[in-house]
């Protein structure tokens, strides 16, 4: 059962390739426990994670690479023989929104806010099709679109739970959504928080989108809203179970801390890569065990333009 639809139509399409190759092992897929019923696949190399959520009358996904959404797919079987019911992206990013097709003959519903099914028609729709032509892990791919979109949230019940789909703002991305299931007090955080990771600049083909400023304004309302959450599931990197609203926390102080760091450099006149060369040899302790020190050169440019140029 839906509610709270704004609805667009959207047509399921796709984009036609080549020849098919296997899942590259850095793209290893490992199955977490978040709590009953709950699951999160966890991509080895700190891309893009998915979680899928069990219920008696069939499966909800958020979040799909096309690289890896057949690992999930498959653990998905092992758990369950119920249908995947309802695909939901967080937004369209490609590690997030593209790997829809492998779940296509249970004849899902594909979610999306409707930031994310214009991306998925423009800048990533274009970028998924340059893929297919340059990169061996796309061949034989199709990209499959959302069939309903929604503006502010939509809430579905499916064997006695509920899921509560909501357009946080523009932080990490314009569509960023979120999902919280209350009977299990876990909320699917997508890509607003990474854990263990330096967090990712969003984009959507060519266009880069990510604002700061908005990021930490989405932390603060989340936070307000003072959910009974046990368990804050992230985009990327591991799932804490039972961590509450630390991890949270702890993303919101990154940015600050981070921002700060930038802040200061800007004033002595330091530039882009100056800055991240200070940063990734003097890192704050807090962060210095974070991965994925390529994100922190595209994040220190986003953080070094919005405070040069606007302001955060």
């Amino acid at each position: 059962m839906l509610r709270h639809i704004v609805a667009i139509a959207v047509f399921a399409a796709s984009i036609s390739a080549f020849v098919s190759t296997p899942t590259n092992a850095a793209d290893k897929m490992t199955l977490r426990t978040v709590t009953d019923g709950v699951y999160m696949m966890e991509n080895g190399r700190g891309s893009s994670n998915s979680t899928f959520v069990v219920t008696k009358e069939g499966v909800l996904v958020l979040d799909f690479d096309i690289r890896t959404a057949d690992q999930v797919l498959a653990a998905i079987r092992k758990k369950t023989d119920k249908p995947v019911r309802y695909l939901v992206s967080s937004h369209s990013a490609g590690d997030h929104s593209t790997g829809a097709m492998h779940f296509q003959a249970d004849k899902p519903i594909y979610i999306a806010h409707k930031n994310q099914v214009r991306d998925l028609f423009m800048q990533e729709g274009k970028e998924f099709a340059r893929r297919t032509e340059e990169r061996q892990s796309y061949k034989g791919k199709k990209l499959v679109r959302p069939t309903l979109g929604f503006e502010k949230s939509l809430t579905l019940y499916m064997g006695g739970l509920t899921f509560q789909i909501r357009h946080e703002g523009h932080g990490h991305s314009t569509g960023d959504t979120t999902i919280y299931i209350p009977q299990k007090r876990v909320f699917l955080a997508g890509d607003i928080l990474d854990t263990e990771i330096h967090p990712g600049q969003g984009s959507s083909g060519e266009s880069s989108y990510s604002k700061v400023s908005g990021w930490i304004k989405i932390i603060d309302n989340i936070t307000a809203r003072n959910l009974p959450v046990d368990t804050f599931v992230p985009g990327h990197g591991p799932v804490h179970v039972n961590r509450g609203i630390a991890d949270l926390q702890e993303q919101k102080r990154y940015f600050v801390v981070m921002r700060n760091e930038v802040a200061k450099r800007i004033k002595q006149g330091k530039s882009p890569s100056q800055i991240y060369r200070e940063l990734k040899k003097n890192m704050p302790k807090e962060f210095a065990h974070y991965r994925r020190s390529s994100r922190l050169r595209n994040f220190i440019k986003r953080f070094w333009h919005q405070l040069h140029d606007r302001g955060l």
